[in-house]
């Protein structure tokens, strides 16, 4: 079992999901869209990862975007415990 941070977010009409991951699992190209897509399909919306000390994203555009305005702390943190 593993537990996530994950933010569920709803802007401007838009629901998207926010998951904290190690900063070395963005270096990593086919790590990070490999969780990219787990997550999109675990929560059924649209993921961004977010770097859990250097606060870089991935994801889609829109998303990255908002995200470089938003600071990390004001996110609807919760945590999920998943299955390996």
């Amino acid at each position: 079992m593993f537990t996530w941070q994950v933010a569920l977010v709803r802007e401007q009409g838009v629901e998207f999901a926010v998951v904290c991951v190690q900063d070395d699992a963005l270096d990593n190209p086919s790590e990070r869209d490999e969780l990219i897509r787990w997550w999109t399909i675990q929560l059924a919306r649209p993921v961004a990862l977010l770097g859990a000390r250097r606060h870089r994203s991935y994801g889609r555009r829109d998303i990255g975007g908002w995200l470089q305005n938003v600071n990390p702390s004001r996110l609807p943190w919760r945590q999920m415990t998943v299955a390996a």
